[in-house]
């Protein structure tokens, strides 16, 4: 397992080989706005995770072999750099933190006025000086969403903020999707800007049964596809769908192995409800590591697959290019 380069930590620098088994999409604190959409159904506490809440599922991840986790916390959505730092230093796990910008209803204030090229900077200066005064850094910029569709004036404004700044910093970038939708629209609108769709992550393909079809056009564009919600298996009042089942994420690994076509596709958890911790009667961050491994080998994942997914693909997206 190997990968060029260097990749950002809220830690420091550190080599991007040899790396081990990374969670490319998780939130270790937050509190999203049960007033806006997706989240105006859900009960307001179910939208915040502490630090107290998630440091001992973190270090069960790495007590288990995890290695990396990537938080995607957007700005003004709890994102707290310290947390992170704490998080990383306590449990030994590597800890890349995101510079991100959810779909329009959730757009900070301090961007409302803001054009592309002033946004740009904004990434820029995260990535390469800090969040505010904390001098943490972020490694990867995302996750920037889109919701139902089409996408909007101001998303897309984003998006080319995004593009422009990855640009710059050589930092990929990785996205928010809605059941998959705009999953395309997000790449062309990136690319428009000049960015290298292997810069590219496209999330959210495992919500409900994976497309293979709109995976399958992802990858021949270069790009990066996310199953990002592995372990969740229930009906989310958010989404209005009822989550596809590991045993179903796994089939479509298998059969993208089938195809030659994992050399793009990276795992995750987007772990960031109450739901989701194990005290909870959720499947915990561990599960990445151990349930689904175990699971997908019985369904006939070759494990050198689940290593380049989880490892190599993942240093190779966090390494700055």
């Amino acid at each position: 397992m190997s990968s060029k380069g260097i990749i950002r930590t809220v830690l420091g620098d550190i080599p991007a080989e040899p790396w081990g088994i990374t969670n490319a999409h998780a939130h270790l604190v937050g509190k999203a706005d049960a007033t806006k959409p997706p989240f105006d159904s859900t009960d307001q506490a179910e939208l915040v995770m502490t630090l107290n809440d998630s440091l001992p599922e973190l270090q069960e991840f790495g007590d288990a072999g995890g290695f990396c986790l990537v938080d995607l916390t957007p700005m003004g959505l709890g994102r707290d750099p310290e947390a992170l730092v704490r998080a990383s230093e306590e449990t030994g796990v590597h800890v890349v933190m995101g510079t991100g910008i959810y779909h329009e209803p959730f757009h900070p204030d301090a961007i409302a006025d803001l054009d592309d090229v002033a946004i740009a900077e904004l990434l820029v200066k995260e990535v390469t000086e800090g969040v505010g005064d904390t001098g943490i850094r972020a490694g990867i910029i995302g996750e920037q969403g889109t919701y139902t569709g089409p996408m909007t004036d101001r998303e897309a404004v984003v998006f080319r903020a995004s593009a422009m700044a990855a640009v710059e910093t050589g930092v990929a970038v990785t996205t928010h999707t809605y059941l998959g939708r705009n999953a395309l629209d997000q790449i062309d609108v990136l690319t428009s800007q000049g960015l290298d769709p292997d810069r590219i992550v496209i999330g959210h393909l495992d919500d409900t049964e994976p497309d293979l079809d709109l995976i399958r056009e992802i990858i021949n564009r270069g790009a990066w596809a996310q199953f990002d919600d592995i372990g969740y298996e229930y009906y989310t009042e958010v989404l209005q769908v009822q989550m596809t089942t590991d045993v179903v994420r796994a089939g479509k690994l298998r059969q993208l192995a089938e195809e030659e076509l994992t050399d793009q596709v990276i795992l995750g958890s987007d772990f960031c409800r109450r739901r989701h911790l194990q005290a909870e009667g959720g499947p915990g961050l561990v599960h990445l590591v151990t349930g689904f491994r175990a699971l997908a080998e019985a369904e006939g994942v070759p494990t050198e697959v689940l290593d380049q997914c989880m490892i190599a693909n993942a240093a190779t997206v966090l390494a700055m290019a």
